[in-house]
């Protein structure tokens, strides 16, 4: 009959293609083994333009050996501000000039304000690997992986592999909209191309 479904419904855990997370790699329900290694940030305005061709030709050079697929993923998060609220607090309390424990407070108010409204966010950058899932999957992910995280390491750019913790979050960060961080900005689509 036209209109009517004969598929039977499906949970929220059945549509996402996640089936486990363990040994510091996601199983997938279509056979694929993952793993993802974090990019720790360099900042870029600190090159001059013959700094950053220089980078960038590392880079290339570096990464042309690898030639399977991988895929790089940009996250917005807010700040995390903890570390910085809570210092501001410790000299507030040390403080006994009246002056100096105002404007520690509009430190304060401010920077929590800007945390909570979304203005100040930080970009995390992954890359995902993935194989087939097979016996030597995971072992050839691990070599792929270390190999990757000794090829930027030879660039100046520390690279962390995620472990299951780190895994958890950052599904969450994609999958989960409780978790996730929206930008409300507008934004252009590009294309980045790399120049030598």
């Amino acid at each position: 009959m036209f209109g009517k479904k004969d598929e039977k419904q499906r949970s929220c855990n059945e549509e996402i293609n996640i089936l486990d997370i363990k040994n510091n790699a996601i199983y997938t329900r279509d056979n694929y083994v993952i793993m993802a290694l974090k990019l720790n940030p360099i900042n870029i305005q600190l090159f001059s333009k013959r700094e950053l061709t220089q980078k960038v030709k590392e880079i290339t050079n570096e990464l042309s050996s690898d030639l399977k697929e991988l895929k790089f993923l940009s996250i917005s998060r807010p700040v995390d501000v903890t570390e910085l609220v809570e210092k501001l607090r410790e000299n507030l309390n040390k403080s006994d000039i009246s002056k100096q424990k105002n404007l520690l407070k509009q430190n304060i108010r401010e920077t929590i304000k800007l945390t909570i409204t979304g203005e100040v966010v930080e970009r995390q950058n992954y890359i995902t690997i993935f194989e087939k899932n097979s016996d030597i999957a995971e072992k050839e992910l691990l070599k792929r992986a270390m190999d990757l995280v000794n090829k930027f390491g030879n660039c100046g750019i520390k690279v962390d592999i995620l472990n299951e913790q780190e895994l958890i979050q950052l599904c969450n960060s994609t999958l989960n909209i409780n978790f996730a961080f929206r930008e409300d900005n507008e934004f252009e689509e590009k294309i980045p191309y790399l120049q030598i």
